[in-house]
């Protein structure tokens, strides 16, 4: 499949225990308040809903240019970040992560380095958290050595006529610039 940024390499799965997670999460949040316990039974039904329309709505990919990453039940974003602006791929896991066998994902770019969760690329539940992170790290080193100047080929060397030519137009660099400071006149004006 061909994106806008370009071919898929790889695309990531996500674990179906996330729903779970984000359902002890959220009622150890609700917990915490005291109106919030009154509305645990009710977010308890309703996160079974969401968390099967969360799984059905979330993806990652890795294309040759780009992470993309989608997300989101009612409010939905969509992220392209591309390979040459990532500095970093973390996995971290958490106590609540670690009971459910979930690892995070966060893509760090230079704009994002040390803020906390909300971070532009972060996804939680990805199966083999590990791969992923080492196919977007290999991927954007192959960019990156892409970009990188080659050294001249024989047929690009500079040749003795080059460094002629090159002489040759610093000399006229050097004349113009003369004639502007006498057309100036010795105070520096015209």
């Amino acid at each position: 499949m061909i994106g806008v940024t370009g071919t898929t390499l790889a695309e990531a799965s996500f674990d179906p225990k996330i729903a779970g997670y984000w359902r002890l999460l959220v009622v150890g949040m609700l917990c915490i308040t005291v109106v919030g316990i009154v509305l645990i039974p009710f977010w308890y039904a309703f996160s079974f809903w969401y968390g099967a329309e969360y799984l059905r709505r979330v993806s990652a990919r890795l294309t040759t240019q780009a992470v993309e990453i989608r997300t989101g039940v009612f409010f939905r974003k969509e992220i392209t970040i591309p390979l040459n602006r990532i500095t970093d791929v973390r996995l971290h896991d958490g106590p609540l992560m670690r009971h459910y066998n979930l690892r995070g994902l966060r893509v760090e770019t230079a704009g994002s380095a040390g803020q906390n969760a909300s971070s532009e690329g972060n996804m939680i539940g990805v199966i083999d958290a590990d791969a992923f992170r080492d196919a977007i790290l290999t991927q954007r080193q192959r960019a990156e050595s892409a970009d990188e100047p080659r050294p001249p080929t024989p047929a690009e060397t500079p040749t003795p006529a080059d460094a002629g030519a090159n002489a040759t137009l610093r000399e006229i660099r050097d004349i113009l610039a003369r004639i502007e400071n006498r057309m100036s006149g010795p105070d520096g004006t015209a």
